[in-house]
């Protein structure tokens, strides 16, 4: 039994001698760094969540790079513990970082246009947008790209740096949106009772907001037709519904009332010759 316990005590002295201190400590440092990665990136999600400045791109963004960060700072601590120098691997690393990022200039570009999308926020997921003439609802706002659907349900995949460096349309960041129809009439129709016929329409419509007032209003003498400019208010997801219902809703109570929308049309005339010309001629 004595011989049995020199031989561990000289075992344990053979192994912290021999580097085995070492390997307890990464191996400490493993698992106590595991377990406050783990707390610190749950504590981050939930902070994040909760922040009314941070949408859930952003706070996964934010919980991601924290962990990426982390791991890092423990692969660090893990190789110093085990008694190799980090001045080294950290040189090594960044000359390999600084290769790659040499070849991936557009898109460490995109990244970086997709972290400004991310908090600056020019749109988020279910927008209406215009980007650079494509037009549809955003559906994905990720690192290095954007998913817009267009009206056709197309899908276009639209890299960041695209993204910022074209002119932007959002069309669902207010709450409401202006829409305008200009309405010809007949020179011989009533104004007030054009103006009535509109008015009657645009009241009977829920949809229309009461505030800012609907405009309806005599804006111009044309060559054929008196044109009158309407505009009314609406919610963005009823612009097209809307727009629609009025036209057809005006075009019924035009013809109820008479009035008359006039259509281009040319009068041709045709002149004789006069008769003696005729007759020389004949």
């Amino acid at each position: 039994m004595e011989g049995f316990l020199n031989d561990l005590k000289q075992f344990f002295r053979s192994f912290l001698s021999g580097g085995g201190l070492n390997l307890v400590k990464a191996a400490a440092i493993l698992v106590l760094g595991l377990l406050a990665i783990r707390l610190l990136t749950f504590a981050v999600r939930k902070r994040a969540v909760k922040s009314r400045r941070l949408d859930n791109a952003a706070s996964a963004f934010v919980t991601s790079m924290v962990s990426l960060v982390a791991y890092v700072a423990l692969a660090l601590a893990l190789i110093g513990a085990l008694g190799f120098s980090t001045a080294g691997i950290v040189a090594a690393f960044s000359s390999v970082m600084l290769a790659i990022a040499l070849g991936m200039q557009d898109a460490l570009s995109s990244l970086t246009n997709g972290i400004l999308l991310i908090f600056t926020k020019p749109f988020r997921a279910g927008d209406y947008v215009d980007i650079g003439g494509t037009s549809g609802t955003v559906r994905e706002i990720k690192l290095f790209s954007v998913k817009v659907t267009t009206t056709d349900n197309l899908t276009v995949i639209i890299p960041n740096s695209t993204v910022l460096g074209s002119v932007i349309t959002n069309y669902s960041r207010m709450s409401l949106r202006r829409l305008e129809i200009v309405l010809p009439v007949s020179y011989g129709e009533d104004v007030d009772e054009v103006k009535e016929a509109v008015g009657k329409v645009v009241r009977s419509d829920a949809r229309i907001a009461p505030l800012p007032a609907y405009f309806f209003r005599l804006t111009e003498y044309g060559s054929d037709s008196l044109n009158f400019t309407l505009r009314v208010w609406t919610e963005p997801g009823d612009f097209w519904a809307v727009k629609f219902d009025l036209l057809e809703g005006i075009l019924r109570a035009f013809r109820e009332r008479g009035i008359s929308i006039p259509y281009r049309q040319f009068d041709v005339h045709l002149a004789s010759a006069p008769s003696g010309k005729r007759e020389k001629e004949a």
